[in-house]
């Protein structure tokens, strides 16, 4: 394998003329460092998805509650957004190999924990909800460290595909994590699979031991300051159409954000058990591989933002439709249009936040980056959760179908600089304001 490369600062990558699509989709793979990352990371990620599907069935199971679900959502969003920018300042200014071993830690110990409640009966649903917030707060740390490690370990030229590789390593999370999560609660008890999960972390833990992190030259370094701290949120203010699309993200998943009603639409629509839940749970996930094996096929694309509208408008019309089915395959293929929307959105949003940040400044501008992204999911949870005891389950994803469409066609209309985002001109004049 090659070594990993020296750090690429932003300005250097917006110089950069090569053509991602001539790059083999596993490219990337061909570095020593960012192999282990992706291996690393697909472990990691596998485990986050297991979990998060298994405390949503332990909570309904135990109490039977849509209100409660939407208290899960809560459980997990509040850290996001106390630890967030803590967390993002510790991977720019700690060594972030270290940092990522010690929350992969905290990791097991939460899943073990919860594993122990379970198997001795002591477990009440206020365990999950704690277990979630603990959970929220170690990934809010871990994430963006991880997601500032990928253009130090690979040249400018192939973080298209990086990146897109990464989106890999979600989406298959998002299968494989849930489909396990679904399969260990119906072969064996709740306990135990929460121990199963736990064992998905140590080799996340071997994988990033092994990392050669290349250190940040001087000139980049900063002192920490207070203005330092809010350097994320500094530089996204500076970049109004990445901003868009970010807030674009946060209230059209928010409001639809389906993967809570799940065990709801599992036992009470669809009539299926908790095998069927896991099918369920990762058929987003399909239709996620595919988007990102699309873009890896095809390589670069010019106009992101354009790209990134589509995906979200056809989010919203595939969240309504699955409101509104009754049958268990079409609901499967319906959700894995859910997944392939966002997939393709989210590689957009990815790559310009990678092409577009210096490197001593990453940490900082992924966890603002993850604190949408993720309080997306976590607000989002609370809010259906709530609105589905009201109105009902298929209601509240109504609810997020209508905002979700006339947001996107409001943007598309009264944002013409947002449909061309996404070329080399275009991202010029993004870093430039």
């Amino acid at each position: 394998m090659k070594p990993s490369n020296p750090i690429q600062t932003a300005e250097d990558q917006l110089d950069s003329q090569q053509q991602h699509a001539s790059l083999r989709p596993w490219a990337s793979l061909r570095y020593r460092d960012y192999s282990l990352l992706f291996l690393a990371s697909l472990f990691v990620t596998t485990a986050q998805q297991m979990r998060q599907t298994q405390n949503f069935y332990q909570v309904y199971e135990l109490s039977g509650s849509a209100f409660q679900l939407g208290l899960t959502g809560l459980a997990q969003g509040i850290p996001l957004f106390v630890v967030g920018l803590f967390g993002g300042t510790l991977a720019d200014f700690v060594d972030r190999r270290k940092l990522l071993l010690l929350t992969i830690a905290g990791n097991f110990l939460v899943a073990a924990g919860l594993g122990f409640l379970t198997t001795t009966g002591a477990i009440r649903v206020w365990h999950v909800l704690v277990g979630t917030a603990l959970t929220s707060g170690l990934n809010i740390i871990l994430n963006p460290t991880r997601m500032a490690l990928i253009s130090r370990f690979v040249p400018r030229s192939h973080l298209t595909n990086a990146v897109s590789l990464n989106s890999s390593v979600s989406q298959s999370a998002h299968f494989i994590g849930p489909m396990l999560a679904g399969l260990s609660l119906a072969w064996m008890s709740t306990g135990y699979a929460y121990l199963f999960n736990a064992l998905f972390y140590a080799p996340a833990a071997a994988g990033i031991f092994l990392l050669k992190i290349p250190e940040m030259p001087q000139r980049l370094r900063e002192n920490f300051s207070m203005r330092s701290f809010l350097g994320g949120f500094r530089f996204l203010w500076r970049q109004p159409v990445v901003m868009t699309l970010v807030l674009l993200d946060f209230t059209i998943v928010g409001v639809g954000y389906y993967r809570p009603l799940l065990p709801i639409f599992a036992k009470e629509i669809l009539n299926v058990g908790p095998a069927g839940f896991g099918a369920l749970s990762s058929a987003p996930a399909v239709g996620g591989m595919l988007g990102t094996l699309l873009l890896l096929c095809i390589g670069d694309i010019e106009h992101k933002g354009l790209l990134a509208l589509w995906s979200f408008l056809s989010y919203a019309v595939g969240l309504g439709l699955f409101a509104l089915s009754g049958n268990f395959w079409v609901s499967l293929l319906l959700l894995g249009v859910l997944g392939l929307a966002n997939s393709l959105q989210a590689v957009m949003r990815q790559t310009s936040f990678h092409l577009l940040t210096p490197d001593h400044l990453r940490g900082r501008a992924f966890a603002v980056f993850n604190m949408f992204s993720q309080g997306a999911n976590s607000v989002g949870a609370t809010e259906v959760g709530f609105l589905a005891a009201l109105i009902g389950s298929p209601g509240s994803l109504l609810f997020g179908c209508a905002v979700g469409g006339i947001l996107t066609l409001s943007c598309w209309a009264a944002l013409p600089g947002l449909r061309k985002f996404g070329s080399e001109k275009t991202r010029r004049a993004a870093i430039s304001l």
